[in-house]
């Protein structure tokens, strides 16, 4: 592979990545193909993006913390919100989305709830899945804990499909 910035030839490496495209800080992605130049330029090769998402909404939806502004932001446009319809959904203005979304105001544990039910609903989750969302608001903590969610390549495709040609 040709690298887009300097035409050179871009060297292929398999390590973990961290998914920054996500919006999210907290997402890595193990065992990926990266494709590298001497000049800096690097990229990473994501098979099924929407699978990912998927499974990055699915991990945030069970976390046991409340969730922040930018997994608010995620999940709603994981399911084709903008935050007009998702303020109107869960009955509180927009303005007060854009807090919630902007860390400018922490989200209630009531409406953490009804964001992660309408993720869920509209995913369409397994029952038992959504049972278990629906059964850890329980306990729920107030704090944020951010912690990594890591996806590993194999879980999104084939891995077959996707080696490096190192691999």
């Amino acid at each position: 592979m040709k690298c887009h910035g300097c035409n050179c030839k871009m060297t292929e490496v398999r390590e973990d990545y961290h998914y920054l495209e996500s919006g999210l800080d907290n997402v890595y992605i193990t065992n990926v193909c990266v494709y590298k130049c001497d000049c800096g330029e690097s990229f990473a090769s994501i098979p099924a993006v929407v699978k990912l998402n998927e499974m990055i909404g699915r991990s945030i939806a069970k976390k046991r913390s409340r969730l922040n502004g930018r997994e608010i932001k995620f999940l709603r446009k994981n399911v084709g919100l903008n935050a007009n319809a998702l303020a109107e959904y869960i009955g509180v203005d927009k303005s007060t989305v854009s807090r919630w979304e902007t860390g400018k105001q922490q989200i209630d544990k009531s409406h953490d709830r009804i964001v992660r039910i309408i993720y869920a609903h509209v995913k369409n989750l397994p029952l038992e899945e959504f049972n278990s969302i629906i059964e850890d608001f329980k306990g729920i903590t107030q704090k944020d804990d951010n912690l990594p969610i890591y996806v590993p390549i194999e879980t999104l495709t084939s891995f077959q499909q996707f080696k490096c040609a190192i691999c």
